[in-house]
């Protein structure tokens, strides 16, 4: 009979290799998952900033630093020069109101982002200050007092 030699204990090279591979695999599984999360994470970003400064744009408009007779375009300046903004205001249907729309936009290694504000705004050069506003007089109230009960007084 032949004698077949105890196992030695310990892994094969073929185990090890599959180990290896399934390591592999993991690894830039996960490193595939960082890179979308810092992606995510950079237009989360600049989505905020976007919301901001269009915020910041609106608070002009209502402020009456920004006319409302003509759209306006321009870009913003020190750390957001990679923005640009345009304000374009329409007639609402009442005198001084307008619907304001304010989008603000910026590209950043290939992807656009944009975003888009709309208010409804009185016109700030008309608006007048609360002194101006006065309540009509109160008209008395009309004599209710005499009464009849019954037949002809």
């Amino acid at each position: 009979m032949i004698r077949r030699p105890a196992p030695r204990p310990g892994l094969s090279l073929i185990e090890v290799l599959l180990a290896l591979a399934i390591l592999m695999f993991a690894l830039a599984a996960v490193n595939r998952l960082v890179e979308v999360g810092s992606q995510h994470g950079d237009y989360a970003r600049a989505s905020t900033r976007g919301a901001r400064l269009a915020q910041s744009k609106m608070a002009e408009v209502e402020a009456g630093t920004v006319p409302l007779d003509s759209p306006a375009t321009g870009q913003f300046e020190n750390d957001d020069a990679g923005w640009a903004y345009a304000v374009t205001p329409e007639a609402a249907g009442p005198p001084n109101l307008y619907k304001v729309t304010v989008k603000v936009s910026r590209t950043i290694s290939g992807q656009s982002f944009d975003v888009v504000l709309t208010q409804m705004i009185f016109d700030p050069a008309m608006t007048g200050s609360s002194a101006q506003a006065e309540r009509p007089p109160a008209e008395e109230p009309a004599d209710t007092s005499s009464t009849t009960t019954g037949g002809t007084p």
